[in-house]
C-alpha cells in the first residue's frame, strides 16, 4: 500500500505536517517510480534526429523534461530545499498542459506544434481554452485558479515568501537560512510534498494519455514503486476550524 501522502490535500497536510515517516515512504516511491519513468524514455535515446519536427519528438522531449523535474523536486524537498522546488511546480504543470494541447488533435495543437519548433512560447491560456473546449468553463476556470496558485511560488508573493520564515521572540521573523540551525517549518514540506504527490499524479496520467509511456508500463511503474505495507500515521488528523 502507498504512502499516505499521496492524495493528501496541502491544507491537511500543512495542519497536520509531522507525519515524517510516512513523507520519507512517500519520497522513496516518488523516486522509485520517476526514475523508472526515465528509464522507460531513455530508451527512445538516439532515436530522434535534430531536424525532426514531429509530435513524437516534441512529446519525448517534453515528458522527459517533465520527469526530471518532478525527480529533481522530490531530492529538493528530500533535503529540506523547498524554495527551488516550490518554483518548478509552475513548469510542470506548464509541461503537462502544453502535452495536452500537442495531443489534441486539433488545428490548435498542429499551429502550436510549429510555434514550439520555431522556439516560440506557447502560453498558458491555450491549455486552459482547449480544456474550456473539451471540459467546460468550471474545468478550464479549476486550472486556472491551480496555475495561479502556483505562479505565486514563482514571483514570490507575499505568502510564498512567507514559507520560508519562522517567528522568533516578540513575533519577529526569522529566515529559515538562518545561522541558528536547520529551521525549515515542518507545514512548508509536509504541504510541498502534497503538491508533488498530486503533480506527480497528473504526470503519470499525462505520460499513458500522450503515448510517451505505454499505458502497461505507466501500471508497472506504479506497481513496483510502491511498497507493500503503509507506514501509519503517527498523530490523529487535526483539522482548523
Amino acid at each position: 500500500m502507498p504512502s499516505i501522502i499521496w492524495g493528501r490535500h496541502p491544507q491537511e497536510a500543512y495542519e497536520n505536517p509531522y507525519e515524517y515517516d510516512a513523507q520519507e515512504q512517500f519520497l522513496r516511491e516518488a523516486k522509485a517510480l520517476l526514475n523508472d519513468f526515465s528509464l522507460r524514455l531513455d530508451y527512445y535515446t538516439l532515436h530522434y534526429h535534430r531536424n525532426d519536427q514531429s509530435l513524437e519528438k516534441a512529446t519525448w522531449m517534453l515528458a522527459i523534461d517533465l520527469v526530471d523535474s518532478l525527480l529533481e523536486c522530490a531530492n529538493l524537498l528530500g533535503e529540506r530545499r523547498h524554495r527551488v522546488a516550490a518554483r518548478m511546480f509552475r513548469d510542470a504543470v506548464e509541461t503537462i498542459d502544453l502535452l495536452r494541447v500537442l495531443h489534441s488533435g486539433t488545428p490548435r495543437g498542429a499551429a502550436a506544434l510549429g510555434r514550439w519548433y520555431q522556439n516560440e512560447t506557447i502560453p498558458h491560456r491555450q491549455a486552459r481554452e482547449y480544456l474550456q473546449e473539451v471540459e467546460g468553463e468550471q474545468a478550464a476556470q479549476q486550472r486556472k485558479a491551480f496555475y495561479t496558485e502556483l505562479s505565486k511560488f514563482t514571483h514570490r508573493t507575499y505568502r510564498a515568501l512567507s514559507d520560508s520564515f519562522s517567528l522568533g521572540r516578540d513575533e519577529l521573523l526569522v529566515h529559515d537560512s538562518h545561522s541558528m540551525g536547520h529551521l525549515v517549518l515542518p507545514q512548508t514540506i509536509a504541504s510541498y510534498l502534497a503538491v508533488l504527490a498530486d503533480l506527480t499524479i497528473q504526470a503519470s496520467s499525462c505520460l499513458s494519455d500522450c503515448g510517451a509511456v505505454a499505458v502497461k508500463e505507466i501500471q508497472h511503474s506504479w506497481l513496483s514503486s510502491l511498497e507493500s505495507h503503509t507506514v501509519p500515521r503517527r498523530f490523529m488528523m487535526r483539522l482548523q476550524t
